[in-house]
């Protein structure tokens, strides 16, 4: 009879797994979306066995982060145990015109299925990289520059009031064949019924071609007021992501007409503390560059005079923009220590100002030193305090075909982090529940009340108590459902909170398995039992 029945409930289950397979659709998460927004598309298949199609691109448009799921959901259906099994593939992409996707072939267990094709417009009002009165953008100061001569680039991050945002998460563009360097921090700027959050780069052309800035990505964070939350609306509301791409840009860039060691116009001065010493004395020198352009990838210029020891410290470079100019200032220190006369000769750097279009020397002073007490005897006298010893070869000029190599700024998780700015929204979220703060705390400490009522009672009854809590390990899944309430509460459960949701969506993420336990185990009251 047991054998029958087995039998009975496996036919059962093929029976439902065969009603509910054989079937391909797609899923858009909009058909109408801004230019730069996120497409998210996903594949489902319905069956035991499913082999997708090997993705690259949607029309021009990239493919990106590909990711495979499997489902199997099992329910009554008229009175029969009905088994579902899903294999999903999910991808986006981000279109600036309208696209189509395809008609797309996947192979359910062995049956070729093709999908319809799905239309999505792409609506033209808002611009690159803009959803729901979002939108990052990229410009550039110039569209074709010298090799050398420095860019600015700036990158806005646009905020509608009143939009309810939780967070933004930015990642800069790819920066390949510049040298880059944020110039200060984020600014906000205040326009019409929007922030705009601004971060400028310098960015110095490092060879020459048609140089390309891939777009910047920002993810933005919105809380969803329409989706279920807590009973009391105490803790929040769930985030909605929105994810934006900005314009690429392209630069044209020319090659220098000549080897110069300074692209821009320049002016080059050299100052000595005094020039007459004692043996072994030493002699500082300083030497300055001021003017319009980059310094940022100068190399320094090196003095190698006989019988002299050289120190020197790292250069100080500072860039500032005035009136969409750049104007840079580049000062550096050298020791020079002798035991006889010596000269400090005249620097020569080749300068090639790309407004004029024609090149020019650039010259200091020399210094004539006099050592008075003749050769001294005794070993040099180590270097000054944060000055080291000049390098043993001779530094070459940064010409065009001797430039350093790229550097690249490393992607930034948080952009839109201004302490005061956040500090804000969170007192502004927490004014709006102080009420349901207060009710909250009024029925924790009745449940805290109620708890060590129904201790002292069983301790009374000879159970002999043991206080709630008692060491165990938390799944992922069950620590997520007892901290998600109490992010506000402590700043480590929000980090918590949000590597739990990391992990959950694919990301590898490493948890802190002790740490998991003890912050879960302090907010797990419903699993707490007296053993």
């Amino acid at each position: 009879m047991k054998r029958l029945l087995r039998q009975l409930l496996i036919l059962t289950l093929l029976a439902g797994s065969l009603l509910m397979a054989a079937g391909v659709k797609v899923q858009v998460s909009s058909t109408r979306i801004a230019p730069g927004q996120s497409l998210q598309v996903k594949l489902i298949a319905e069956g035991n066995d499913a082999r997708f199609p090997d993705l690259q691109k949607i029309g021009p448009y990239p493919v990106e982060n590909q990711r495979r799921v499997n489902k199997i959901e099992s329910r009554f259906a008229n009175g029969k145990l009905v088994t579902q099994s899903q294999k999903i593939l999910s991808f986006e992409i981000y279109p600036d015109k309208s696209v189509t996707i395809p008609p797309l072939t996947v192979v359910v267990d062995g049956k070729k299925y093709t999908t319809q094709p799905v239309k999505v417009e792409v609506v033209k009002g808002a611009g690159a990289g803009s959803a729901g009165g979002f939108a990052i953008r990229m410009k550039l100061d110039k569209s074709s520059v010298y090799q050398g001569e420095p860019l600015i680039l700036t990158v806005d991050a646009v905020e509608p009031l009143q939009s309810g945002i939780a967070q933004m998460q930015y990642t800069p563009p790819a920066f390949k064949g510049f040298f880059v360097k944020p110039l200060g921090g984020e600014r906000q700027i205040h326009q019409g019924e929007t922030t705009i959050h601004r971060l400028q780069y310098l960015l110095t052309p490092q060879k020459a071609g048609t140089l390309r800035i891939d777009p910047a990505s920002l993810r933005v964070g919105i809380r969803d007021l329409n989706a279920p939350g807590d009973p009391f609306g105490i803790f929040g509301s769930p985030l909605k992501w929105v994810a934006l791409r900005s314009n690429p840009l392209t630069v044209s860039v020319k090659p220098l007409p000549i080897q110069a060691d300074l692209v821009g116009h320049f002016a080059v001065k050299a100052k000595v503390d005094k020039t007459r010493v004692k043996a072994n004395e030493p002699v500082n020198y300083t030497l300055e560059i001021l003017g319009e352009g980059s310094l940022e990838d100068l190399n320094d210029p090196r003095f190698d005079i006989p019988g002299v020891t050289v120190y020197s410290d790292d250069a100080a470079v500072k860039s500032t923009v005035k009136n969409g100019k750049l104007y840079s200032s580049w000062r550096k220190k050298y020791v020079f220590i002798s035991d006889r006369d010596f000269t400090i000769p005249a620097l020569k750097l080749t300068e090639y100002d790309y407004a004029e279009g024609k090149k020019q020397t650039l010259k200091t002073q020399p210094f004539s030193i006099h050592v008075s007490g003749g050769k001294a005897a005794g070993a040099v006298p180590p270097a000054p305090k944060g000055m080291k010893a000049q390098p043993s070869q001779p530094a070459k000029a940064a010409t065009a075909g001797n430039l350093p190599k790229p550097q690249v700024k490393k992607p930034v998780e948080n952009l839109l982090e201004d302490p005061a700015y956040y500090a804000r929204k969170a007192y502004e979220a927490k004014a709006a529940r102080l009420p349901w703060y207060l009710a909250g705390a009024f029925l924790a400490g009745m449940g805290v009340m109620f708890l060590l009522l129904q201790l002292w009672q069983r301790r009374r009854k000879g159970f002999g108590g043991k206080i709630p809590g008692a060491k165990r390990h938390y799944s992922p899944e069950e620590a997520l459902k007892i901290l998600y309430p109490h992010i506000n509460d402590d700043p480590a459960v929000e980090a918590m909170v949000r590597r739990l949701f990391r992990k959950n969506a694919g990301e590898a993420v490493e948890i802190d398995r002790k740490e998991l336990d003890r912050l879960t185990a302090r907010y797990d009251t419903e699993s707490a039992e007296l053993k």
